[in-house]
């Protein structure tokens, strides 16, 4: 059965430079890493074959080289250089060449990169064990689905609703879904969920997901209002963004940890954790990219 170690094999094989680096943070972190990394193998395996773990390391590889050159750029400029939004939907949420290998990075830094580890904790520990029995979650910008999937692996009660605008995203989340067992609690679709009337009918969740998402918006505030209108009288909230983190897709640039809280609160909601993390960066940079998540509720 496929664990956590054919991803870091394949990391080793296909992504040698970035290797130890991973699997020491991996090492360091081992329990909360495997929670995600054991359940995601045997998915992947089961729905793409053993070839996906050397796929995925090659991705994360790709990712991290872009990650790299746009921070670069980010420093000499001293402002985001996003593509416009047109070719951010063609080019990277439309073109499934792209958007594949993107999503297995996309999760796989959650285990590999140490700023993402207290948010994999705090997603787990304060978010999920936390809901009502019987929780309905509403996952936003879903992408590959992973945190959806790992929702219902840690409670078998629980229903999820995925959304993304992006269809090679939802495929690949689909893919994954009908090979984990969780087929009738889980359901992904392609829809903009910010886009949402305030009416009586409008869906009431008890846990909303947001990560990594209001960074990639041109403008967030419509985000947090839509998790306000969404979210029971007693749900929480497990939002995530990036701070002077430059991608070729990431538009609205967060500069400090209050910018999202002060969005949030404005939209009827207030933070009850929160965390902010980086990872080392070379002497005299600028910006210090950081990934700040929060668990939110109605105030």
């Amino acid at each position: 059965m496929a664990t956590a170690e054919d991803f870091l094999s394949a990391m080793q094989r296909r992504a040698k430079m970035l290797a130890p680096s991973a699997i020491a943070t991996f090492e360091a972190n081992r329990e909360i890493c495997s929670w995600l990394l054991d359940p995601l193998a045997r998915w992947a395996e089961a729905a793409y074959g053993k070839q996906v773990f050397d796929d995925a390391a090659l991705g994360y590889a790709r990712y991290c080289l872009g990650v790299a050159q746009a921070q670069k750029l980010y420093e000499r400029n001293g402002k985001y250089m996003p593509e416009a939004m047109p070719e951010i939907m063609s080019g990277v949420y439309e073109d499934e060449s792209y958007m594949v290998p993107y999503m297995w990075a996309a999760i796989l830094i959650y285990v590999f990169w140490p700023s993402m580890i207290g948010h994999l904790f705090m997603y787990r520990d304060q978010f999920l064990r936390r809901l009502p029995a019987n929780a309905k979650v509403l996952e936003l910008a879903s992408g590959h689905g992973v945190l959806g999937l790992l929702a219902a692996e840690e409670r078998p009660d629980i229903h999820v609703d995925g959304f993304d605008i992006s269809p090679p995203a939802v495929a690949v989340a689909k893919r994954l879904l009908a090979v984990s067992g969780h087929s009738g609690r889980v359901n992904f679709a392609v829809q903009d969920a910010i886009q949402v009337e305030s009416s009586d009918a409008t869906p009431k969740y008890d846990g909303i997901v947001s990560a990594m998402l209001a960074e990639h918006l041109t403008y967030p505030r419509p985000l947090f209002a839509a998790l306000s209108k969404q979210l029971s009288p007693n749900g929480l909230v497990f939002f995530s963004t990036a701070l002077e983190s430059a991608q070729r897709d990431h538009v609205f640039e967060y500069h400090h940890e209050s910018e999202p809280l002060v969005m949030a609160e404005e939209a009827g909601l207030r933070a009850a954790r929160m965390i902010s993390d980086t990872s080392a960066m070379p002497a005299g940079s600028r910006f210090l990219p950081r990934a700040t998540a929060m668990i939110l509720e109605p105030r």
